[in-house]
């Protein structure tokens, strides 16, 4: 704004010019733009965290499924029946391990894959759970998840129920597919995988390490635009009841 005086010694005052208004007008314009750029990235960071969160929670969930699953591994097995006697419900398999009434523990476990027997839901009947990387063939990066009865049957190779068709979505997004289950005997030592229970030494089984690193391309880092990552794991020790092998007796650790 310009103040002018007069000879009479009345002063004037004139309006901003045009130019200065534009000024005015650009600096406030960039104000704006900067404000509204850190509550937009604001905005952005709250929902990729929220995502992250969501992830965290599936997965945590998913993992105490696990671990409520693992606590009854092996179980019922031959401790709990007196199996020189035939029961009602007809004659027991040969091998031992084969019949549907006798959870033969841990059956295989891998990087990728971890399955078992056990009455997980007290129903008196043994299933044959499994955990595994894309179990449906359909979901690369998704761990799963399949219930089944047991049936007369090899474990490893005799269970037809526990198809493709018994898997289902549970844990989307996982990043370490190949290296989610490690397992450790009772002195903490790392025990090569794969195994099934045609190794004896599956009966050395203590402890079933969980690891599960989630990245969803919807939660994304808004300055390095890199997927946020949402990381769970544990160790669960397990009662690993195991009849390894045929004519092996039931090893329990």
């Amino acid at each position: 704004m310009k103040i002018k005086t007069h000879r009479s010694g009345r002063t004037r005052e004139q309006g901003f010019s045009l130019v200065e208004l534009l000024v005015v007008v650009l600096i406030l314009t960039t104000l704006c733009a900067a404000i509204f750029t850190q509550i937009d990235q604001v905005l952005q960071r709250a929902a990729a965290e929220q995502v992250k969160v969501d992830n965290f929670q599936q997965a945590r969930d998913f993992v105490d499924q696990i671990f409520r699953d693992s606590r009854q591994i092996g179980y019922p097995n031959l401790r709990t029946f007196d199996v020189s006697l035939a029961p009602p419900s007809g004659p027991w398999q040969s091998p031992l391990k084969n019949d549907s009434r006798l959870a033969v523990g841990l059956v295989k476990v891998s990087g990728t894959e971890f399955q078992f027997e056990g009455d997980v839901d007290g129903s008196g009947t043994v299933s044959v759970v499994s955990y595994k990387i894309n179990g449906n063939g359909a979901c690369a990066n998704c761990l799963q998840r399949a219930q089944v009865n047991k049936v007369n049957g090899d474990p490893l190779t005799g269970q037809t129920s526990l198809s493709a068709d018994a898997y289902s979505d549970a844990v989307q997004n996982v990043q370490n597919t190949t290296s989610i289950f490690s397992a450790y005997d009772t002195t903490g030592t790392a025990l090569a995988l794969p195994m099934d229970n045609t190794n004896p030494l599956i009966s050395d089984v203590k402890v079933i390490q969980v690891q599960l690193t989630i990245a969803s391309a919807n939660a994304v880092d808004p300055k390095t635009r890199q997927p946020l990552e949402a990381d769970i794991g544990g160790r669960m020790q397990i009662l690993n009841c195991s009849m390894a092998t045929t004519g092996r007796s039931l090893t329990c650790n």
